[in-house]
């Protein structure tokens, strides 16, 4: 008969060994890459890969701490195309007002006013998805499916089907370098695992995220407000998802309604691989980190090796099915 301590150790092993094994595949696609072509390597290139997923990682840490809890939300790249209308809107038309309109005085203000907006609107939308789920019961994939559609719709009304191009006025995030050789993008990028990192390991509310993904009933009779750990999980999500919004718009220099849909396979596909549970209760920041890693070299190597770009997503796909495959094998041996 298994103990409790020996249950968790059981666990523990489990993490460390799935770390490892996606250490060694980063570490061994790192090789065959170099070996095709030996630009892989280049200090350039890495700071070019940890640009490229820093997005995917600021999404991916709201999603894996939500997942974690049980629940889920694949509307985050839709949250996303919406949150860079918003802001891309709000800059064009305040810097655009004629001189003496009523509303003049806003126009030094634009970027701040777009920012401040992209926030709420990213709060907002976590807020909805959040009591929308608590208060229908009805399943967060579901629910949040049906959202991306909404949200999609509500970016297309807005914008028509055109863009909104902002002609360099907000480049600093997405564009912007310390030093002049480290991309501002990537320092967000540490700060959101960091910040995932905190709460998970360190605060009460990471506790109870991992006491709702293991056994949200159990957690509810211990007296853990299940509500309000779930509501606040999503505003978290939306939040991050806001910050992904200004980074991307800052780095394309546009919006359309579809700029940021990607990021609701890719994120989903990061914290699975990296081995957050489907079912919660399980995963780390480390596993967030590692998730995005292993897809942001995937496809800077289908780049490096010439190969088909249209791949990426077949195996980006093979690779969730394989995850899955695999961390149901380990949770079911635990």
């Amino acid at each position: 008969m298994k103990t409790a301590a020996t249950i968790q150790t059981g666990k523990r092993q489990s993490k460390i060994t799935q770390s490892l094994v996606l250490v060694g595949l980063i570490i061994l696609l790192c090789i065959v890459s170099t070996i095709v072509n030996p630009r892989f390597i280049n200090p350039n290139n890495i700071i070019n890969i940890f640009s490229q997923i820093s997005i995917l990682g600021i999404v991916a840490s709201g999603i894996g701490m939500l997942l974690i809890s049980g629940e889920i939300d694949i509307s985050a790249g839709t949250q996303i195309s919406l949150m860079g209308v918003i802001l891309s809107m709000i800059i064009q038309k305040l810097t655009k007002l004629p001189e003496g309109s009523n509303a003049g005085w806003l126009t030094p203000y634009a970027i701040p006013l777009a920012v401040v907006a992209t926030f709420a609107a990213g709060a907002l939308m976590g807020f909805i998805n959040g009591i929308t789920v608590i208060k229908s019961r009805a399943a967060s994939f579901i629910v949040t499916l049906g959202f991306s559609s909404v949200y999609h719709g509500v970016a297309l009304l807005v914008t028509g089907g055109a863009s909104y191009i902002l002609y360099g006025q907000f480049e600093l995030l997405g564009r912007g370098k310390l030093f002049g050789f480290l991309p501002v993008s990537i320092l967000f990028f540490i700060g959101s695992l960091v910040l995932a990192f905190i709460i998970l390991k360190y605060t009460k509310y990471g506790r109870f995220l991992y006491a709702l993904g293991g056994n949200k009933k159990a957690a509810y009779v211990s007296g853990i407000n299940t509500t309000r750990v779930t509501l606040t999980a999503y505003i978290t999500v939306g939040l991050l998802n806001a910050l992904a919004a200004l980074i991307l718009i800052s780095r394309v220099g546009s919006a359309l309604s579809t700029t940021g849909d990607a990021y609701s396979l890719d994120s989903l596909a990061s914290v699975i691989v990296g081995g957050i549970a489907l079912t919660g209760g399980r995963g780390t920041a480390l596993s967030i980190f590692l998730g995005c890693v292993l897809i942001g070299l995937i496809g800077n190597a289908l780049v490096i090796m010439n190969v088909n770009p249209y791949l990426r997503d077949v195996v980006i796909g093979l690779i969730i099915i394989g995850a899955v495959t695999i961390g149901q094998l380990m949770h079911e041996r635990e």
